[in-house]
């Protein structure tokens, strides 16, 4: 008997092109310093139960008047059986299973992950209202002076958790969008307000778009909104990322029709907003404007094509204080590199960070994708032939009998990380998902300590979180 979670894998794989982009084979496996602090999706029993793919979102939070803080992590749970069940093809089952927030604890153990907040304690099931925790931020409410870290979700009630201690039971729902299935997806602090980015977007990353996004504004007391119209352009339906840059606050927006759009406004009340960036800067495939960074007095932005649909590479821009933006990677590049860092499976720029005075820039390789329908190809031979039934034919069952990982042999995925020391010359620290193939996105990424953490999405192992690049004092 095929278990449900195989015929999970075989639909969301087949949501996704896989039949092209084979790359050339790694040689050795390389994790470029980096220790693995985390067993997949936390731990065994969670993840068996949960599926813990992605560590959605990631923040080093200190409470007031603490000693030292910690490092967070938010997680989201079966995505990709979430994906299968919202269009329709796992039956009833949508896949809806429960986040979680843990923080790291060293003190205690090397792979110590302490749980302060999960659903499951929230939420009775079986369907829950949020299946992860998109974003973290940190923010002072400019209402009662309390620095909190504040956590937003996504789901058929996106909300707002928020703490001032970061202590398991500290935790409460500060906001919630009833009725309204989707993302909050970002938030960034500017001018002593916390913006929140939505996006109105009913499946797990994004590919309906239903409504244009909108920008909610916060003191810590009461939400309210501040553009509900997507901009005037209702083909953006999402608010995908936001930052706050040169005494403005800078939002990117999602639009699978004509590609994404970058605007700023100076506050909610102080004039019309302003396009910096549209039809996807250099292409309109390019759907998101998912990653945005500040680095050495430049704005940088990375793009994302919702699971490398189009089997095309993200782009990076960079924007100068004039609100003039050039290509860093992407077509006729400042940096020589074609979209994806010359490699199509590179779909998402997923996340960037500064430390050691590197950007570094993170990605999502769907070659992963690939290497997954290789692997399970006799399992999924074994599924057609079971959906088939008596019409199945002599050559599907002599298929299935055939070795997995033939063609896997040749094929070279899983996440890159990047990084520059000027923003423009590019290199490359690993480029196959630290050593497994599965390992497909550099999701989250923090610089603490000296020491670089990387969350790294994995839909079929569960998810894991490496350590390292440690900065030696002189």
């Amino acid at each position: 008997m095929i278990s449900k979670r195989m015929r999970i894998q075989f639909v969301a794989l087949c949501l996704v092109p896989f039949v092209c982009g084979l790359a050339l084979p790694s040689c050795e496996p390389n994790t470029a310093g980096f220790v693995r602090i985390s067993e997949n999706g936390f731990d065994a029993d969670d993840n068996a139960m949960d599926w813990n793919d992605y560590p959605q979102s990631m923040a080093y939070f200190i409470p007031d008047e603490a000693e030292q803080g910690h490092l967070y992590v938010g997680t989201s749970s079966g995505i990709n059986e979430l994906m299968a069940g919202t269009v329709g093809l796992l039956g009833n089952d949508t896949g809806e299973r429960p986040p979680e927030i843990r923080r790291y604890r060293p003190d205690i153990g090397e792979m110590t992950w302490q749980r302060v907040l999960d659903y499951r304690d929230e939420e009775d099931g079986p369907v829950y209202t949020s299946t992860g925790f998109r974003n973290m931020a940190q923010y002072r409410s400019d209402s009662d002076g309390i620095n909190r870290l504040y956590a937003s979700t996504f789901g058929a009630e996106p909300a707002v958790w928020r703490t001032a201690t970061g202590e398991p039971g500290s935790w409460e729902r500060f906001y919630t969008i009833t009725n309204s299935r989707g993302s909050i997806r970002a938030m960034a602090e500017h001018k002593g307000l916390l913006y929140l980015a939505i996006a109105n977007d009913i499946e797990a990353g994004g590919a309906v778009l239903t409504t244009p996004g909108r920008i909610l504004a916060t003191d810590g007391e009461t939400v309210w909104p501040v553009m509900e119209d997507g901009f005037g352009n209702p083909d953006n339906g999402a608010i995908m990322s936001l930052i706050s840059y040169n005494g403005w606050l800078y939002a990117g927006t999602a639009n699978n029709k004509t590609g994404f759009e970058i605007w700023k406004f100076e506050g909610p009340e102080e004039g019309d907003p302003i396009q910096i960036v549209d039809e996807g800067g250099t292409d309109q495939r390019n759907q998101t404007a998912i990653t945005p960074y500040i680095y050495e007095g430049r704005l940088y932005w990375g793009s994302m094509i919702f699971m490398g649909m189009y089997l095309k590479g993200c782009v990076l821009l960079r924007i100068n204080k004039d609100d003039t933006w050039d290509t860093i990677v992407g077509p006729d590049s400042l940096s020589g590199y074609g979209p994806g860092f010359d490699n199509r499976n590179n779909a998402y720029l997923w996340n960037m960070v500064e430390h050691d005075g590197w950007l570094y820039a993170g990605t999502a390789d769907f070659t992963a994708i690939q290497q997954a329908f290789v692997d399970n190809l006799d399992n999924f031979v074994r599924l057609i032939i079971q959906q088939l039934g008596e019409r199945a034919t002599q050559h599907f069952a002599d298929a299935a009998k055939r070795e997995p990982g033939l063609v896997g042999v040749l094929t070279q995925g899983g996440a890159d990380l990047w990084k520059s020391q000027d923003g423009v010359h590019w290199t490359p620290v690993f480029k196959n998902g630290l050593g497994d193939t599965y390992n497909f996105g550099v999701r989250t990424m923090r610089s603490v300590d000296g020491e670089l953490y990387l969350g790294v999405a994995n839909l079929w192992d569960g998810f894991e979180i490496w350590r390292g690049l440690k900065v030696v004092q002189d």
